[in-house]
């Protein structure tokens, strides 16, 4: 039983920090349109008012990305709370320090794979 729960943490550990990366590389490539278009805007000595709807859209995009980065730690916050529920002890260590594994063991975990999903899932910021 301790096999599959191990099991399951990994593989959720592991969505978790893809899904994580993916929005912060969405939110660099919007904020990197954000500052395209108005540069491109000045460099071609367009109007003001020219790419206004557009610019208002990207910097909503933005926004709204902003808020998804909100939920996904929202809910890596929620899954510390699931992992003890199941057992699994809690291991956060605050923003991307990652002790090594040894210190993990050593700090009551039932065997060295949990020192392994607690280094893979809460280690690592994103």
């Amino acid at each position: 039983m301790l096999n599959e729960r191990v099991s399951a943490a990994k593989k959720i550990a592991i969505e978790l920090h893809r899904a994580e990366d993916a929005i912060d590389e969405a939110m660099i490539r919007i904020a990197q349109l954000a500052a395209t278009l108005p540069t491109a805007r000045r460099e071609t000595n367009m109007s003001a008012i020219v790419g206004q709807e557009a610019m208002s859209k990207v910097a909503h995009a933005l926004a709204a990305a902003g808020d998804v980065r909100q939920l996904l730690t929202d809910a890596h916050l929620a899954l510390t709370v699931t992992q003890k529920e199941v057992g699994l002890g809690t291991r956060m260590f605050g923003a991307g320090v990652k002790p090594p594994a040894a210190a993990l063991a050593d700090e009551g975990s039932n065997d060295q794979a949990l020192a392994e999903v607690a280094a893979l899932a809460f280690a690592k910021a994103s």
